[in-house]
């Protein structure tokens, strides 16, 4: 007689979690038969297994055809556990936005090529602009999102330029590469980044970004405010305000892995 069904289940689970297990930093790419021989297991078994880790995209092709790596369903886990404790360390700062202006204030990180709402406080006033939490939006089109782009890599911003494009939502959205490397590069020498209905009409942006304990972006606090509360005095106090926390996030991200240590 054969394992019962769920005693199958089970040893199939526990051989997709020992190869994912065979990913490492120092062998980030392995081939069918590397899996199949530290496994011992037969080639076609091996083969099988991957091609099932695939389609829930656990793994994937590894460029140029040399193997399999860690998929981006395993990056995604991962950015999840890995900003919980940046949500617990902005939420005092967004809460003090929201108290002292009365506007949402928003935590957004990078998922893949897009930007994506990790955090909100809402506002008080009846008039305001929120995302849902998890929602994603492009980079590219908003103050969150461009806080972001301003700090990564070249060539990574290249990619995500190649892959998700510059699209139109507004007469004001940046659609064009070099005026937006332009604005980044002015956003970086300012602190922060500004948003005038790139995305939706009659609405500004305001964002900066947050920084890991070793410099890398991790992502940016800001608010988006109906276009008539964002002139003059007003929208100096958010700037103020937003690079503050964003500042102060840094700040405890860094004690935080202090502590940890």
């Amino acid at each position: 007689m054969g394992l019962p069904r769920g005693a199958r289940a089970l040893n199939t689970l526990e051989k997709c979690i020992r190869i994912l297990t065979l990913f490492t930093e120092s062998t980030p790419v392995l081939g069918v038969a590397e899996i199949a021989a530290r496994l011992d297991l037969p080639r076609s078994t091996a083969y099988r297994y991957i091609s099932a880790l695939r389609v829930h995209r656990f793994v994937e092709e590894a460029p140029g055809g040399a193997g399999y790596r860690l998929g981006g369903r395993i990056l995604e886990m991962a950015a999840t556990m890995a900003r919980k404790p940046l949500r617990e360390v902005a939420l005092p700062h967004m809460e003090r936005i929201a108290r002292e202006t009365g506007e949402t204030a928003l935590l957004c990180g990078l998922r893949e090529h897009v930007g994506v709402c990790l955090e909100k406080v809402d506002g008080t006033h009846a008039l305001r602009v929120s995302y849902e939490l998890g929602e994603t939006y492009p980079l590219h089109a908003a103050a969150t999102g461009k806080a972001i782009l301003a700090h990564l890599d070249p060539a990574e911003l290249d990619e995500i330029i190649r892959d998700v494009g510059l699209p139109r939502f507004t007469e004001t959205t940046i659609t064009s590469e070099g005026r937006l490397k332009k604005e980044l590069a002015k956003i970086r020498a300012c602190g922060y980044a500004e948003s005038e209905g790139e995305s939706i009409l009659g609405t500004h942006g305001i964002a900066a970004p947050i920084f890991s304990p070793s410099g890398r972006i991790i992502g940016s606090v800001g608010v988006s405010v109906p276009a008539l509360r964002a002139e003059a005095k007003n929208r100096d106090r958010l700037v103020r305000l937003v690079v503050e926390a964003a500042k102060k996030i840094s700040e405890g991200m860094t004690a935080q892995e202090a502590r940890e240590r």
